[in-house]
């Protein structure tokens, strides 16, 4: 009887992993977190600086087809960077968006690669010792690989990297009301990877 048992659990679970896909209008709800620290020192100096951030994004998507996915999403990220006399300069940045979504299968496995597009638009400050020195509001446009993997039919572990990323920001000091422009052009596929579970219902 156990056996039994056994075997119509795991031909249970294998129908669920061989049937794993994504259907039309199936939802997707999860989010990616990414943590990241560095640290920087000049030879022969005590003036070691140490940088921390965490990150964390919540989406909400639609499928539109077994293929292509829309929705939206919240990236939130907050940094320390501590120097060596005690100095503490946190940053806190929250910027709602949407995406779309590119998947294709790898056969019949659980794998399935995406290629992910989006744009955001962010707004945040820093602090210097809990004093308040500037803000910023920007705008985020994105283009990312990633890689999802198929634990059930309803549950994914994901992995994106980083990919091309165009950023236009604008900071304003808070002790001058002086407003300061910048935008830049990136491609950090190696420089930074971020982990995240999905369920789809």
């Amino acid at each position: 009887m156990k056996k039994l048992i056994v075997i119509a659990a795991a031909a249970l679970f294998g129908t669920q992993v061989a049937n794993a896909q994504i259907s039309k209008g199936d939802f997707l709800v999860g989010g990616t977190a990414e943590v990241s620290t560095s640290s920087t020192k000049t030879k022969d100096a005590d003036d070691k600086t140490t940088s921390t951030s965490f990150g964390i994004s919540p989406k909400v998507g639609y499928a539109l087809n077994s293929n292509w996915m829309v929705g939206v999403f919240v990236g939130t990220q907050f940094g320390v960077d501590k120097a060596a006399d005690g100095t503490k300069n946190k940053s806190l940045a929250i910027a709602p968006g949407i995406f779309v979504r590119n998947y294709h299968m790898l056969g019949d496995s659980k794998f399935a690669f995406f290629a992910e597009g989006n744009a955001a638009y962010g707004f945040g400050n820093n602090k210097v010792d809990d004093t308040k020195i500037s803000t910023t509001n920007a705008f985020a446009v994105n283009v990312q690989p990633g890689i999802s993997y198929f634990v059930t039919k309803h549950f994914m572990v994901e992995g994106m990297f980083g990919g091309i990323n165009y950023t236009w920001a604008q900071d304003k000091t808070e002790a001058t009301g002086v407003k300061r422009n910048t935008s830049s052009f990136d491609f950090k596929f190696t420089q930074q990877f971020s982990l995240g579970v999905n369920f789809l219902f």
